[in-house]
Parts: C-alpha cells; structure tokens; sequence
C-alpha cells in the first residue's frame, strides 16, 4: 500500500521500463528478474489478497457489507502487487484508489452497526459520491493537490473507523466479552509496528537499505513488513467489527482463533 510522495525516482532497468509512479520505495529495483521492479514489496502483498479473501468467506453475519469489504481488501493486494511490480502511475491508481473505497466501506459498516437511526440509504450514496470525486481527482491530477485530496480523504475516514471501532470496543468489554474486545490492542499493536516500519524505510532508507553508509549489513525490507503486518492489523480490526455486529443484532457467536494469531466469528 503506497501514499502518495511527489519524488524524483531514478529510472529502473527492467520489462517495464522507466519508472512512472510517483513514489519509489527503499528495495532496490529488478534485482531479482527483469519482470518484478520490487521483488518483495510485491510478493508481501499477497498478504493482502490472502487475508482479504479469509474475511470475505468466513463472514457469519450474512451482511454482503462485510463480505464486500473482504473482497476490496482483496482488491488492494492485487492493485498493491501490480504497483510494485511494475512502478507504473497507472498500477500506483490500482493501489490507492481500492484502498479509499474499502475504508469507505468500513465507515458505513460501522456507522450503520453503531447508529441504527442513521439513513442507510443516504449514508451509502454520500460515501459512494465522495469517494467517487476524490477518486477522479486522484487519478486525475498529480502533485500537491493529488497529494492532498488523497491523504486528506484516507486518513480522515481511517480515523473515523478507528473511533468508531475503539466504541465496538468499549461497548463489548461492558458487555463482558472483553476476549473480542482485545482485538482492538492487537489490531493497534500490529498498525503501530507496521507504521513504523513505514516510517523509516520512507524517511531513512540510507541507513537500512544495506548499502553504503547503512546501519545494516543487507536491506531487511521493511516496506513488505508494513504489508503483512498491517494487512494483519487489518484483519484484527474488521474481525472486532463482525463480533460487535453480531453482539448488537443478538446473533450468538465465538472468537476462535487459528494458530493463536489468525482469529475469526464463528455463529453459532
């Protein structure tokens, strides 16, 4: 998953040509094959895709809502691997604009679970116009307008969604089901790890790429770590907002958890 960084990218030798995108990540570009610019940022995006098709068919609520966020999680991966695989503009819009629509999907699920009063249907088309806007501007523009609608767009309904999921939270640990409110810690615990690899591999990319003057003796990639760590944030938050949707609409369920790190609804 990529923001969107007016840079100056040098150009990479590969089948792709030129690079085109407007942000360029620390992994260095075609060492593997020729057909991959960045090998590992790209092969951890199947995170994403594996990830988002778990929650897409393990859904136990029978609200296509959740099953609709699955698939757009699912559709971020692929647009992810295509970016990174070929550091094209066009492959950059595959990634950032899926990643706007699914977190717009996430707002309305938890808006309408927290909010019965709220108009469905009015709540639905004002998400679908505005991302639908900021979409055509995205992929219409470029520099700090691009930037700015963008980043202003994401991170505004992100914080909407994190709000409202610390509410599913604190409604669940009333409720005595503090096992499913916990999901919200780790789901923090993992963002708050993956941010900061995010951070240094963007800011400080000389003293972790494994090259000269690096503090470390090879690239240990840290862009792809971002991947599989958010994406299983992700998983931790969307999961919390399936058992709170079942807690408010009374459908009995368990958290059980796969390997201890990969939970998941089961109704009963």
């Amino acid at each position: 998953m990529a923001p969107i960084i007016p840079i100056s990218s040098p150009i990479g030798a590969g089948y792709w040509g030129g690079i085109t995108a407007s942000v360029d990540w620390c992994e260095e570009n075609y060492t593997w094959t020729p057909y991959i610019a960045e090998f590992f940022n790209s092969w951890s995006s199947v995170s994403m895709i594996l990830l988002g098709e778990a929650c897409a068919r393990m859904n136990p609520t029978n609200h296509r809502g959740f099953t609709l966020l699955g698939r757009s999680i699912t559709i971020v991966g692929l647009g992810s691997w295509l970016f990174h695989a070929t550091l094209k503009y066009s492959m950059q819009m595959t990634d950032e604009l899926p990643m706007l629509w699914a977190i717009s999907i996430a707002c309305y699920l938890t808006i309408t679970t927290q909010y019965r009063n709220v108009d469905e249907q009015k709540l639905k088309w004002a998400l679908v116009l505005w991302t639908a806007l900021v979409s055509l501007f995205t992929a219409g523009f470029s520099g700090k307008l691009q930037f700015f609608l963008f980043q202003a767009s994401f991170n505004g309904l992100s914080l909407v969604m994190v709000y409202l999921c610390w509410r599913a939270k604190r409604e669940l640990e009333e409720a005595g089901m503090s096992h499913v409110a916990g999901l919200f810690a780790r789901g923090a615990k993992c963002y708050a790890v993956a941010a900061a690899f995010w951070l240094v591999d963007t800011n400080l990319c000389s003293y972790v790429n494994g090259q000269e003057g690096s503090i470390l003796p090879f690239n240990v990639q840290l862009h792809a770590w971002w991947h599989v760590l958010a994406s299983l944030g992700l998983v931790y938050l969307v999961i919390l907002m399936m058992g709170h949707y079942c807690f408010v609409r009374d459908i009995p369920f368990k958290l059980r958890n796969i390997c201890v790190i990969f939970p998941y609804i089961h109704a009963n």
